[in-house]
C-alpha cells in the first residue's frame, strides 16, 4: 500500500476515535454520566508491585456496569457509526438508554419468576421446576406471560402476570386453551380492573386484606357504596368512573350481579364475580 494511503487511512482513523470520543463526552455531558473507557487512560488489570520487600496490589479493575456506565460504552461504540455527521448523536443516546432499561425489566421479570419456582419447589410436594424446561405448554405461558410484563411497569400487573405464571407450571393448572384465554384478560384489564375484581369476588376478605373501615349497612346496601369504601381511590374520580370500570367487567363476563340497586344488608358482602371472574382470580393469586 502506498505511504500516502497509509497516511490518509491513520489520519481518517485518528479522526473517527476523535469523533467518537467526543460524542461520548457529549453523551456524558447531557445525560450526566461518567466518562467512557475510551475517553480516559485504560484499566490495566491488577498488578502486583515488589516495593521494598513488601507485595502491594493495586486493583485497577474496572467497576461492575452501572447504568450510566454501560449506556455511555454503548454510546462510544455506536459513535463510530455516525461519521461524518453527529446530527443522530441524542437518538442514539436515547436508544442506548432505552435499550438498558428494557434489558432491565426483563432481567427483573424473570429474575422475579426463578424465585417464585424456587419457593414453590420448597413448598410443593413432587413438584420439579427441571421437568418445566422441557414442558411446551409452559414455556407457552412464559412467552406469554413476558411479552405483557414486558409492555406492563404497573406492579399490580405484573404480580398477577407472576402468580399466573407460578400457577401454569403447578401440576393443578388450567388447560392450555383457559391459560391463552385467563392471560388475555389480564393483558386487557388494568391494575384498576384487576383491583375491583378482587374485592368483588370476596368483599369481607378485601376489607380484611386491605385494613379498610367495613361500610355498615343497617337494612338495605348497595355495590357503590361497597366499591366507594373499599376502593377510596377510584371513589375520589366519581360515581361515573365506577360505573365504566364496573360495566367493563360485566363485558368481559368477569361479573354478573348488578351494581345498581338496593339489596338486603348482607346482599353486597355476597360474590358478584362469574365463574370465568373467580377462575381469574383463582389463577392470579399467589400459591406460595
Amino acid at each position: 500500500m502506498p505511504s500516502a494511503r497509509r497516511r490518509v487511512i491513520r489520519r481518517s482513523s485518528r479522526t473517527a476515535a476523535n469523533h467518537c470520543k467526543a460524542i461520548s463526552a457529549e453523551a456524558a455531558r447531557r445525560w450526566r454520566l461518567p466518562v467512557p473507557a475510551c475517553c480516559r487512560p485504560a484499566y490495566v488489570g491488577r498488578v502486583t508491585l515488589d516495593d521494598v520487600g513488601h507485595d502491594r496490589c493495586v486493583d485497577t479493575n474496572p467497576p461492575a456496569h452501572s447504568t450510566s456506565r454501560e449506556v455511555a460504552q454503548t454510546v462510544a461504540e455506536a459513535g463510530l457509526n455516525l461519521i461524518p455527521g453527529v446530527g443522530g448523536s441524542v437518538a442514539v443516546i436515547l436508544m442506548a438508554a432505552l435499550n438498558y432499561s428494557v434489558n432491565q425489566r426483563r432481567e427483573q421479570w424473570f429474575t422475579q419468576v426463578a424465585e417464585g419456582i424456587a419457593e414453590l419447589r420448597d413448598k410443593v410436594d413432587a413438584f420439579d421446576p427441571q421437568a418445566l424446561a422441557s414442558d411446551d405448554g409452559f414455556l407457552d405461558s412464559v412467552v406469554t406471560a413476558t411479552q405483557i410484563a414486558e409492555r406492563n411497569s404497573q406492579q399490580v400487573k405484573r404480580a398477577a402476570l407472576r402468580n399466573a405464571l407460578l400457577n401454569a407450571a403447578l401440576p393443578s393448572a388450567p388447560s392450555q386453551e383457559d391459560q391463552q384465554q385467563l392471560f388475555r384478560l389480564i393483558d386487557e384489564l388494568t391494575p384498576t380492573h384487576i383491583r375491583l375484581l378482587g374485592l368483588l369476588g370476596d368483599p369481607p376478605g378485601w376489607f380484611d386484606h386491605t385494613g379498610l373501615a367495613r361500610p355498615q349497612f343497617a337494612i338495605s346496601s348497595n355495590r357503590t357504596a361497597l366499591i366507594k369504601a373499599g376502593m377510596p381511590d377510584l371513589a375520589a374520580r366519581g360515581d361515573e368512573m365506577i360505573t365504566r370500570y364496573y360495566r367493563a367487567l360485566e363485558a368481559t363476563g368477569l361479573v354478573q350481579a348488578a351494581l345498581g340497586g338496593m339489596m338486603s344488608a348482607d346482599g353486597a358482602w355476597n360474590p358478584a364475580t362469574s365463574t370465568l371472574g373467580q377462575e381469574l382470580l383463582a389463577f392470579i393469586r399467589d400459591p406460595r
